[in-house]
């Protein structure tokens, strides 16, 4: 019996040394941030000489990426180093504070929870090493000047001092940087004039110096201003746009846009399609031209990308050997370019890869759209020469065949429309014989045959917009795009005038303006060393939703 028992004990403390202590399962998940317990010194503290600030929380807490999380403004030429002890954040301020300032110290979820990693939204602690803190504040929005969308994690910076220098050497007075909805706010700065400036600041030094960081600027300084102790505007008063509260009159809106390079690059070409070789530039041009040096002389067909800053070369006939170009783009040489023939696996000149398909591949749009004509569409410039298409039109007492023949004009042909009326509502069948096509890389047709059912009159609408313009003095860029953003029709207007959109697909639309400043038909980035902001986009205040058989008119007033 005393066996037993002293086996039963030794078994039990076996079992107990090896137990794990485990979270105990169940109950609901916990989604609650850290909670601030204390703060040492006080926060909105003054005549401040601490070196180091504690934060105590409510539980264990981890540190959620600091460099990048936390904003000292004004900056600080060394940032502070931040630490755990326990259930609290110690934040370990350098010797260069400035005397008599405000500083504030946020941190954008830095802290989290250490079980759960919940996420401290955004804490502030406030300080000053003189005898106040400074109560005035600036506000406002930061845009995309291409896509109004709301710039996210930006940085926002402010300067006492109005010089030309300003963003390229200095760093800021104070810093702060927009959340998700593109919104920025300085508290606690002093009262004054300053000039401010966004950045993408790709290298993180508060300096714009960089040829791909964005920036945003306004060339007059801003106000401070000092947010009422009590505010008792009415928040119904938001719902009327001609009335806004003092936040609102306040507001600063900034578009960020990147400069245009000057410095004109010739990337390496592209060859992944036989006798097809692409040169793309780093900027767009007005006007391209090339010389032969030396090697094989190409023939080729030559076009633009529709954002003009790539040239594509179509050969009329194989490169076999190597050939040497001087390309000359706006009126400059540029460096001399040697093409090699295309090889399948590997080679100079970029990417490759085989074409698969070795045969002219075509393909038809508008093949239901009564209003427009069907046109075909080749994967490489024909040669002239002329083919038939079948058209089988289906009708009640059976069918009617029609024979139509289509010309290739000797030009550059990669479209081609038929002339030839559809019928309403009406099934079709159009055939073309394989082989009758001819591309100049050599290769010819497969056999199309392609069965639709045109569309009705009904199945369109139609919009007419009037446009007004408060400038007379200035050109606008108008486009209706679909849902897609697809440009449908563009139109450029400089005087009050009503522009119809007609045979419009279903669905929803609406109307892009660019306020063309310098009238060369087409958007305009800013320059901040010339003080140009970018050309102003906007578009019409709703959606348009267009249905079939219907006409819709709208006012538009260019302000």
């Amino acid at each position: 019996m005393k066996k037993s028992i002293g086996i039963f004990l030794f078994l039990t403390l076996l079992l107990a040394g090896c137990a794990k202590i485990v979270t105990p399962v169940g109950g609901p998940k916990d989604t609650t941030p850290p909670k601030i317990v204390k703060e040492s010194p006080a926060n909105h503290s003054t005549k401040f000489d601490n070196k180091n600030i504690k934060i105590t929380f409510d539980e264990f807490v981890v540190l959620n990426n600091p460099n990048q999380t936390v904003i000292v403004s004004p900056p600080l030429k060394e940032n502070p180093e931040l630490s755990i002890s326990g259930k609290s954040v110690i934040i370990k301020l350098p010797d260069s504070l400035r005397s008599n300032t405000t500083y504030s110290i946020a941190l954008s979820e830095t802290i989290k929870d250490f079980t759960e990693g919940n996420p401290l939204p955004i804490y502030t602690y406030v300080f000053s090493t003189g005898s106040h803190i400074d109560s005035f504040m600036l506000s406002g929005t930061l845009k995309d000047a291409v896509s109004l969308g709301m710039t996210k994690n930006a940085s926002v910076l402010l300067y006492e001092q109005d010089v030309d220098s300003l963003p390229l050497s200095a760093r800021p007075t104070y810093l702060t940087k927009t959340n998700s909805n593109g919104k920025f706010t300085f508290n606690n700065i002093k009262p004054g004039s300053y000039k401010i400036f966004a950045l993408n600041d790709i290298n993180n030094n508060l300096i714009y110096d960089l040829p791909t960081e964005s920036i945003a600027f306004l060339s007059s300084p801003v106000e401070s201003w000092c947010k009422p102790a009590t505010d008792t505007l009415n928040e119904n008063r938001k719902k009327d746009r001609n009335q806004q509260t003092s936040d609102d009159e306040h507001e600063i809106k900034l578009a960020l846009f990147t400069e245009r390079d000057s410095n004109q690059v010739l990337s390496k070409y592209i060859n992944t399609t036989e006798n097809v070789y692409v040169f793309p530039y780093k900027t767009d041009f007005k006007s391209f031209s090339a010389r032969h040096l030396g090697g094989q002389k190409l023939d080729y067909f030559q076009f633009f990308s529709n954002s003009q800053d790539s040239v594509y070369w179509y050969l009329k006939e194989t490169l076999t050997d190597t050939a040497h170009y001087e390309f000359t783009v706006d009126g400059h040489r540029l460096d001399t370019v040697k093409i090699t023939p295309f090889r399948k696996n590997k080679g100079v000149g970029s990417r490759r890869r085989t074409n698969e398909k070795n045969t002219l591949s075509v393909s038809l749009s508008n093949k239901e759209n009564i209003f427009q004509p069907l046109t075909l569409h080749f994967s490489y410039p024909v040669k002239p020469g002329q083919f038939d298409i079948i058209i089988y039109k289906a009708l009640k007492s059976g069918s009617d065949t029609i024979v139509k023949t289509v010309q290739i004009p000797d030009s550059f042909v990669k479209s081609l429309p038929i002339d030839y009326k559809f019928e309403e509502k009406l099934p079709y069948r159009v055939f073309i014989r394989d082989s009758v096509i001819w591309g100049y890389n050599g290769l010819t047709n497969d056999s199309v045959n392609v069965r639709f059912t045109t569309k009705t009159e009904k199945d369109y609408g139609n919009l007419l917009i009037n446009y007004s313009i408060e400038d007379p003095n200035c050109q606008y860029i108008v486009s209706l795009q679909n849902n897609k953003g697809t440009t449908i029709q563009q139109n450029i207007i400089s005087t009050n005038q009503s522009i119809s959109y007609e045979h419009l697909d279903p669905g929803s639309y609406k109307i892009k303006v660019i306020k063309d400043r310098n009238s060369n038909g087409r958007w305009d980035t800013g320059n901040y060393e010339l003080k140009i902001q970018p050309e102003e986009i906007f578009f019409f205040d709703k959606s348009i939703t267009i249905r079939g058989y219907w006409d819709i008119e709208e006012d538009f007033e260019l302000k």
